[in-house]
């Protein structure tokens, strides 16, 4: 199943849940289901069950023109992303950080676990902002995860289960802050605002089947950046289960970035520029599509 979180056009006060099927959007709001993707993800079975009886029922569901499609869930408890996850990923920012002289922590023996502020999300065709305090806008594609219910001291064999589902992530990165050493390596260069968008949907485990046989891509202004295959992940989705559980209680919803393939503008220092257009796709997920442009300077609040 396809889950999404959305409002209508023409009531664009409410956001609803729903379900993309034959081309249209399912609306949950119509069954007796929880209202938020949470609290729905909590149901487990249960509501997934519920949906697909919906989705059996011949219901000829909302037109996609007639709704904006927003991040499947708006303020994830944790967003607990993985660096340096790629080998080819490893070699290219060994390079860039000895060339830099930074402090940047190319652990390899364990998953390279850090925070992106839940702040720092963003609807899956949601503008993104280029900082005013930075011009070095960087683009990493990713496949996430979504934890789909409260667990821990998960073992491998058990991890699968502890999946809901699927997505497509971009973990914008401002490379200067970034390159400023320990806390800003990750804290500070990672959870910008809008820099987390992701989505179109939640693509149910059951959907997906091996989620470490998909090819992803990521475009910028229609020029291939990216290409992997997630197969290539160096510690797949259920080792990073494992191991984030043994230290912390995983909660459903929670959303886990599995890692960026070689080719984001590390090397070449092609910074993201206002006017362009970044696209990341991933097999049997769909695509997300995010617009640059210039952080407004009204954005503080006091």
């Amino acid at each position: 199943m396809k889950l999404l979180s959305f409002i209508e056009k023409k009531d664009n006060a409410v956001q609803k849940i729903g379900a993309m099927h034959n081309g249209n959007i399912l609306d949950f709001s119509k069954i007796n289901v929880p209202k938020t993707m949470i609290d729905f993800i909590e149901l487990g079975d249960q509501g997934l069950d519920i949906a697909n009886d919906y989705l059996e029922s011949n219901v000829t569901g909302i037109d996609p023109s007639e709704i904006i499609i927003k991040a499947p869930i708006s303020r994830p408890n944790k967003i607990l992303a993985v660096g340096l996850n790629y080998k080819e990923h490893v070699d290219e920012a060994k390079d860039v950080a000895e060339h830099h002289s930074s402090q940047v922590e190319l652990q390899e023996q364990f998953p390279n676990i850090f925070n992106k502020q839940n702040s720092s999300v963003n609807d899956p065709f949601g503008d993104v902002h280029r900082p005013n305090a930075s011009d070095w806008l960087d683009y990493e594609g990713e496949m996430g995860f979504i934890i789909g219910k409260e667990c821990r001291h998960v073992p491998y064999d058990q991890a699968a289960s502890c999946i809901y589902g699927y997505t497509v992530v971009n973990d914008f990165t401002i490379r200067d802050w970034q390159f400023r050493g320990p806390p800003h390596t990750m804290t500070m260069g990672k959870s910008w605002d809008t820099h987390c968008p992701f989505g179109p949907y939640i693509v149910t485990a059951d959907e997906v089947g091996d989620p470490h046989n998909l090819s992803l891509h990521t475009y910028v202004n229609g020029e291939e950046r990216q290409k992997t295959n997630t197969g290539l992940l160096i510690y797949d989705c259920y080792t990073l289960v494992e191991y984030l559980s043994t230290a912390f209680t995983l909660l459903p919803g929670d959303l886990v970035p599995t890692g960026t393939p070689q080719g984001s503008a590390l090397t070449t220092q092609n910074w993201l520029t206002p006017g362009d257009s970044v696209k990341v796709e991933i097999e049997k997920l769909g695509f997300i599509e995010n617009s640059i442009i210039q952080e407004p300077r009204t954005t503080t609040k006091f």
